[in-house]
């Protein structure tokens, strides 16, 4: 008798526990939250939370490494962006890289948590220039406004990285360029470097 209680003791805790853990979405939630708030220490152990229980959705892996990026952690920011890279078969040899549609009625879990190409290499950008692997942002932010992906912002970034190499007329090209697109920060870099120029 007392077997069958323990058992059935052990049987209603284990039921208690699942019922009790979060879901992911609501692990998402917690996570966005915290991020509002800028506490991405926080944030980042909700995605650990979120990643151990399934590893394979790609914006718990993301949005790891942007907490990183945010909080000037710009090495490990990249790690966890490669891992997106990979997880997406970029570096595997694959010529083509497909991405489902996530509103799909088939799109599984791992589909409607999918990050684009763009904004994997968007976000590498930024973390490699503030590495001041300059060369390699600017092949990104390149790559992203070639692909019309947040082309005012990455002619801004392209024209900062031109600063940093001193050469005025190059930045100021891309400064023009993001405001004619119009991208509000332009003006202000152009206030900045390009007094010479306008």
């Amino acid at each position: 008798m007392l077997n069958k209680l323990l058992i059935l003791i052990l049987v209603f805790l284990a039921f208690a526990l699942v019922c009790c853990s979060p879901t992911t979405e609501e692990l998402y939630t917690k996570a966005y939250k915290l991020e509002e708030e800028k506490k991405y220490k926080e944030a980042i152990e909700v995605y650990d939370r979120i990643i151990k229980k399934t590893g394979k959705l790609q914006d718990a892996w993301f949005n790891k490494g942007w907490c990183y990026l945010q909080d000037s952690n710009y090495t490990k920011a990249l790690h966890f962006f490669e891992i997106v890279l990979k997880m997406k078969g970029v570096n595997s040899g694959n010529s083509v890289i497909i991405e489902m549609n996530p509103d799909l009625p088939f799109a599984s879990e791992a589909d409607r948590h999918q990050i684009s190409l763009n904004e994997v290499y968007y976000q590498m950008a930024i973390a490699k220039y503030n590495l001041d692997s300059l060369a390699a942002s600017y092949r990104l932010f390149k790559h992203c406004s070639k692909q019309n992906y947040n082309t005012g912002n990455c002619y801004v970034w392209q024209g900062l990285i031109w600063t940093r190499y001193d050469s005025m007329d190059r930045a100021c090209g891309f400064f023009q360029q993001a405001k004619m697109i119009g991208e509000g920060e332009a003006d202000r870099f152009i206030d900045e470097f390009c007094k010479e120029t306008k």
